[in-house]
């Protein structure tokens, strides 16, 4: 009886600790929020793969990312194609040297890469999405902390949005983005560094003389073609 009685107690206590060390959704989301509010810069290596269902085609290439608060980014593809996208928060370049061409529109909330401006502390993610299992125990992988997010509007690029949570730095991991049509790109990130001083040439784009220019001006606006001098 008294083994019986202690055993008892052992699994009570067992329980009870792991209910109390259970995370939930809420909390992981505070933390990255809090994390990523107090980064004014951040740096990291990328892979990203891409897959179109219908075609039945999946794109792999890996390159580096730069962010700065004010919505500045520059992602550089070093495997092909060696794409290169620019944003100084008002204008986002587009340049496919494969292609001889750069296109130069305005920012468009739509592209899902500024999404992840959070990353240095542009947005917030409660208000931006709808956090799944808020109030749960949260979803957790060999990665880190599962957390799916759904944007609160109608968002044409982006219909579901998956980060992975870094348990001890708090930092985005992996980030899967699922289109209207169920097409997923991941994206993992590793070498992540915050905090750094950066040039601020990253963040505007040079046209190289002879390229092909096209330029929209938005989701709405027309398009003109022309060559970079």
């Amino acid at each position: 009886m008294k083994k019986r009685l202690t055993l008892l107690i052992a699994l009570f206590f067992v329980l009870s600790v792991g209910h109390s060390l259970a995370v939930t959704t809420r909390e992981v989301v505070d933390r990255v929020q809090e994390q990523y509010e107090s980064i004014s810069s951040l740096t990291a290596d990328f892979t990203q793969e891409s897959t179109n269902k219908m075609l039945g085609q999946t794109q792999i290439t890996k390159g580096r990312v730069y962010f700065e608060k004010a919505g500045l980014m520059r992602w550089e593809y070093t495997a092909s194609p060696k794409d290169t996208w620019v944003s100084d928060g008002k204008t986002l370049w587009f340049y496919q040297p494969e292609e001889n061409q750069v296109i130069v529109e305005n920012v468009n909330p739509e592209d899902g890469r500024l999404f992840l401006a959070f990353l240095v502390g542009q947005g917030n993610l409660t208000q931006d999405f709808n956090v799944h299992r808020w109030d749960e125990e949260v979803d957790q992988t060999k990665y880190g902390y599962r957390i799916e997010l759904t944007p609160k509007k109608p968002h044409a690029m982006m219909d579901r949005l998956i980060l992975t949570i870094d348990k001890k730095t708090s930092y985005v991991r992996r980030a899967e983005f699922y289109d209207a049509y169920g097409n997923p790109t991941l994206i993992l990130f590793k070498h992540i560094r915050v905090n750094r001083k950066l040039p601020k040439d990253l963040f505007t784009f040079v046209i190289p003389p002879g390229t092909e220019v096209i330029e929209n001006p938005g989701p709405s606006g027309s398009e003109a073609q022309g060559t970079g001098h």
